[in-house]
């Protein structure tokens, strides 16, 4: 597999595994009560502990030594609370102001957040071709997590601002750590930065107070939330921005939405709409152009 290909491979991957687990989330809310707020600060802890320990047991890495350098102590710190907290806090904020479908729609403006960085940085502008294929992937994402109905997406200003912050979070967890990536390894950054945006998260919502209904099903479901949506999660997807650009990782995140809605015709016997098949195939041959140029 090329380096390429398996950048590509990774990012899917991580995609997927956000799929599977935005199900079991759904399930979570909707069935057993339990609150986003405390998902999220459940998430990030224990996946982070998780991580450290298999840093330092497993593969026998001095886990504090990022901390050693002071450039190397405030890149973790931004990429935990800009990148790492915000990300999940804006999303479900924005869920919670809103709905998914506008959260999702949000987030996905990501790409051209990373697109514009990107051709700052590199004083390069690119071809009107990239932005008219983001734009007809951004279409078909549209059509799936609406099926058409656009009156979901009418909103007042917080949740737009927070879908935003939701998109900006998602850039910069893509840019910010690629420094520190190069002198550490993907398991120490994502877990510290896990630990560290979980102290946020206990501010919002303290992992000693628990919402929710606890039994063997929902501990099933958590446990796919942390350790697939989480823990690998975060972890495959922060590692294939080793082997393609950013932009191009934030362009495949395309492939969630897609992967949810084929989920959820078994789990919850949704019938896709012909407006949902239109999206589906307008991504993935946007993408297929994309992947080319980006």
């Amino acid at each position: 597999m090329g380096t390429k290909n398996k950048g590509i491979f990774l990012a899917l991957l991580a995609c997927s595994l956000w799929a599977i687990s935005g199900i079991s989330g759904q399930i979570l809310f909707e069935d057993y009560s339990f609150t986003a707020s405390w998902v999220v600060t459940a998430r990030t802890v224990i996946s982070g502990i998780l991580l450290l320990l298999s840093a330092k047991f497993i593969f026998k890495e001095n886990i504090f030594e990022i901390f050693k350098n002071k450039r190397d102590l405030m890149d973790i710190i931004i990429f935990s609370f800009a990148g790492m907290f915000m990300l999940q806090f804006a999303f479900f904020k924005t869920i919670e102001l809103s709905n998914s479908a506008l959260a999702t729609i949000l987030q996905y403006t990501c790409p051209f957040f990373i697109i514009i960085y990107e051709a700052i940085k590199n004083k390069k502008m690119p071809s009107a071709k990239t932005f008219v294929l983001l734009f007809a992937t951004s279409i078909g994402v549209l059509l799936i997590v609406t099926k058409g109905n656009i009156s979901n997406l009418i909103t007042s200003f917080p949740p737009l601002f927070w879908g935003i912050m939701t998109a900006i979070s998602l850039a910069i967890y893509s840019i910010q750590p690629q420094r520190i990536l190069k002198k550490y390894s993907t398991i120490l950054v994502v877990g510290w930065g896990m630990i560290i945006a979980g102290i946020p998260a206990n501010i919002v919502h303290p992992l000693w107070k628990p919402t929710g209904v606890f039994n063997f099903i929902t501990i099933g479901h958590l446990t796919v939330v942390i350790i697939l949506g989480t823990l690998f999660a975060y972890l495959v997807y922060l590692s294939s921005v080793k082997y393609i650009s950013p932009a191009l990782a934030g362009v495949l995140t395309a492939w969630e939405p897609i992967l949810s809605n084929i989920l959820s015709i078994f789990v919850f016997s949704h019938r896709l709409t012909y407006i949902e098949i239109i999206g589906f195939i307008l991504v993935i041959v946007s993408i297929a152009f994309l992947q080319k140029d980006i």
